[in-house]
């Protein structure tokens, strides 16, 4: 039984930081990107401004990203 007074954590936290990508600027043609709720949706962004498709599946938008970073100027 929990104890009185005891809280349970939150099943959704809330957006937590990525370890990889720190809360400073990039470096200029450095690539950083993120995932980011749009309501039911969620889409890649990087630092270069470019922008992934709206995405139902995080998986989908994060694959994006990946692609990106991969490949940034698409070629």
């Amino acid at each position: 039984m929990p104890q009185q007074g005891a809280h349970e954590p939150d099943a959704n936290p809330g957006p937590t930081p990525d370890p990889a990508t720190p809360d400073e600027e990039p470096a200029p043609g450095e690539h950083r990107a993120t995932t980011v709720e749009q309501g039911r949706f969620c889409a890649a962004r990087c630092s270069c401004g470019w922008r992934g498709p709206a995405r139902r599946a995080r998986s989908k938008a994060r694959s994006d990203a990946t692609v990106h970073l991969e490949n940034p100027l698409g070629a």
